[in-house]
């Protein structure tokens, strides 16, 4: 009997195992792969970027790079003519016309034509932000008589008819603004703005119509390829039971005729609507232009503290058809009013689940800097390869079938077209684990990519097997596309004596940088390298270029540091226009700690020099020559223009430069 199971257990030991199960995974063939990243065609079918606080000519000079990130549209700040020059972000929503800024710190018309022009080469839209809802102010307490926010008398320079008819109708044009702070009925909130003290347009003037679909001709004229309303929920619709209009239609679907003759294409319009409309269908607006999305994104950002990637699949949108809405992770106004924000690559992956959402408009906010300073580039996170990836998942499969589903603790989204697949996967779990196992009930068997890391991810029996890197993200597509990464320390800025500068670079198979025109004296970047911008300007000066490339894959970027020659002793106000510091205006400093109007400052050498002892910040005002402050402890609204608040770091730094004010 032994001798029996002894020669059975010898026979097993000799049999094939054909028939065993393995843990090892077949071998497959890369998949037939032609596709080239690029940009889609419309502006509907792409991402946006909101250039916040950004001038046109920065806009323009990183054209490439928001192209190569991914993005098919570029909105801008308000175009129209800002409340005190433009001095804060706030006084581009305060406008003093209905016609392109004639002297706006974001720049002239011609700038804004030139952006425009470089834009199409690089198949890039730009949008421009209207306010056609209300109008500049004289300040927050400011009231007529009725009780409704006073007009500032600046709007008389602009737009004198306007002015003239604000509160009656003295040459036959109609009452300009609303008067009906106690409206009541589905459309009261269209009839007086209730968030700030701001003078409600009456939207329902053909003259006041006449006057915004200027604006929006002068701006198509100028290369413009969309529309950003502003508080659009605040202007009534045709459809309107209670306060109906045609605003809509003689603003906005003309210019959409105007854009198609000139152009062949569609006009690209959506409108601020955050919430709903209050007791009215928000289809009356989606007729017209697609809509803003506030809550989505809200709905799953606590996914990661509850590990639960369920909130993403069930969060839901405000209307049925995602074709009509823009979504964002953050906007200009949460950003601006938050205690505390999220790290920006935790941003990215919330990015990511609205760029692969089916039909779904996103807008990505370039955050600003910390002092909210106009004209300067706070963030370049939306450069990141995180974001990049997302946007260019998105170039990809827009029109694709998608399909949601969570697999544990993983959140998917497959994307499945004619020749190709793909599939954005977020994992809210442990990373710790080596391989994670996920569902993927669409896609074919074979090698995908990760085009964050390049790491292979075989899909099996619609199994794919991920390793995650730090980040939890994984967008798989059929392409070896690994593009290499930059960062550098700092940009764009001023400097004086010695500054250095660092620049990390990854997934590179080559990367040099070189100063100038210095071409022959190429350096290579070996992951990183530090270098000192001393001695390097010309003509005050510093461009630093960087070459990268992985593959196929190549990054070019130039960036320019300016060095600043300081007069020692005080704090020196820069590159102030000539025409203010000849006399010809009064120039006012008006101070924090306590506040205070006063004129301590000397001019020397073209330049504006501060004693800031003892100062939290400061700002600088120029009034009309002659002008004299009564009460130097109260803010005077008669400022013609301002600069935006010197404090923090810029106050740090010795200078500021206010070349463009």
């Amino acid at each position: 009997m032994k001798k029996l199971i002894i020669l059975f257990i010898a026979i097993l030991m000799i049999l094939p195992a054909s028939g065993c199960k393995t843990n090892k995974l077949p071998e497959y063939e890369d998949f037939p792969d032609s596709y080239v990243a690029s940009l889609p065609e419309n502006a509907r079918d792409g991402l946006t970027l909101h250039a916040f606080n950004w001038t046109y000519n920065e806009i323009c000079d990183n054209l490439e790079n928001i192209r190569n990130a991914g993005f098919k549209n570029v909105l801008t700040m308000p175009v129209q003519q800002p409340k005190s020059g433009g001095s804060a972000w706030w006084a581009f929503y305060q406008p003093l016309s209905f016609s392109i800024g004639d002297n706006s710190p974001l720049g002239s018309k011609e700038d804004l034509i030139r952006l425009c022009a470089e834009a199409e080469k690089q198949g890039i839209c730009i949008l421009a932000d209207i306010v056609a809802n209300h109008m500049a102010t004289t300040d927050d307490e400011g009231k007529e008589a009725d009780g409704t926010p006073t007009v500032s008398p600046l709007v008389a320079q602009y737009e004198p008819v306007l002015y003239n008819n604000r509160n009656e109708d003295t040459d036959g044009n109609g009452l300009t603004f609303h008067h009906n702070r106690n409206a009541a009925g589905s459309g009261a909130e269209t009839q007086y703005y209730q968030y700030g003290n701001l003078p409600d347009l009456n939207t329902a003037n053909p003259y006041v119509q006449g006057r915004i679909l200027s604006l929006l001709e002068e701006c198509i004229d100028a290369g413009i390829d969309g529309f950003r309303f502003d508080a659009a929920k605040h202007i009534e619709t045709a459809g309107d039971p209670n306060y109906p209009s045609d605003f809509w239609e003689n603003t906005v679907g003309v210019a959409k005729q105007y854009y198609k003759e000139k152009t062949g294409k569609d006009l690209y319009v959506y409108g601020e609507i955050l919430g709903g409309p209050s007791g009215r269908s928000l289809s009356l607006y989606t007729k017209m232009m697609l809509v803003t999305d506030d809550g989505f994104a809200s709905q799953f950002k606590s996914v990661y503290a509850k590990k639960d990637p369920s909130l993403i699949l069930n969060a839901s949108l405000k209307s049925d058809d995602a074709s009509q809405l823009i979504a964002w992770v953050e906007s200009h106004d949460e950003y601006v009013t938050a205690g505390t924000h999220y790290p920006e690559n935790r941003i990215a992956k919330y990015w990511a689940v609205i760029a692969a959402k089916k039909g779904l408009g996103g807008l990505f906010l370039a955050r600003p800097t910390d002092e909210l300073t106009v004209g300067v580039i706070g963030s370049y996170g939306f450069e990141s390869e995180d974001v990049a990836i997302a946007n260019r998942f998105h170039n990809r499969f827009y029109a694709a079938e998608s399909y949601e589903s969570v697999s544990g603790s993983c959140y998917v989204n497959e994307k499945i077209a004619a020749n190709d697949q793909g599939a954005l996967i977020i994992n809210a779990g442990d990373l710790s684990e080596e391989t994670v196992k996920i569902d993927v009930p669409h896609l074919d068997s074979g090698n995908y990519y990760d085009a964050l890391t390049g790491e292979k991810v075989v899909v099996h029996e619609h199994v794919a097997y991920v390793k995650f890197n730090s980040s939890g993200l994984c967008i798989m597509t059929r392409s070896k596309d690994v593009h290499p990464q930059l960062e550098i320390s700092e940009r764009d800025i001023g400097f004086t004596g010695d500054k250095d500068i660092t620049m990390t670079v990854t997934n590179a198979d080559e990367a040099c940088y070189w100063f100038n025109e210095e071409t022959g004296n190429k350096t290579a970047i070996n992951g990183s390298a530090t270098v000192n911008l001393n001695g390097h300007a010309i003509d005050g000066i510093v461009d630093l270029h960087v070459y990268l490339r992985k593959g196929i894959n190549v990054f070019e970027q130039t960036v320019s540091y300016k060095q600043v020659q300081l007069i020692e002793g005080k704090f020196n106000v820069i590159n102030l226009d000539p025409k203010y510091l000849n006399g010809d205006y009064e120039i006012y400093l008006w101070s924090w700690s306590p506040g205070l109007w006063s004129k301590n400052y000397e001019i020397k050498d073209g330049v504006l020099l501060v004693d800031t002892t003892g100062m939290t910040g400061f700002l600088v005002a120029v009034f009309e020559k002659g002008y004299v402050i009564t009460n130097p402890n109260e803010w005077d609204a008669n400022v013609l223009k301002q600069s935006s608040d010197i404090k923090g770091d810029i106050l740090k730094a010795g200078f500021f430069d206010m070349t463009g004010f």
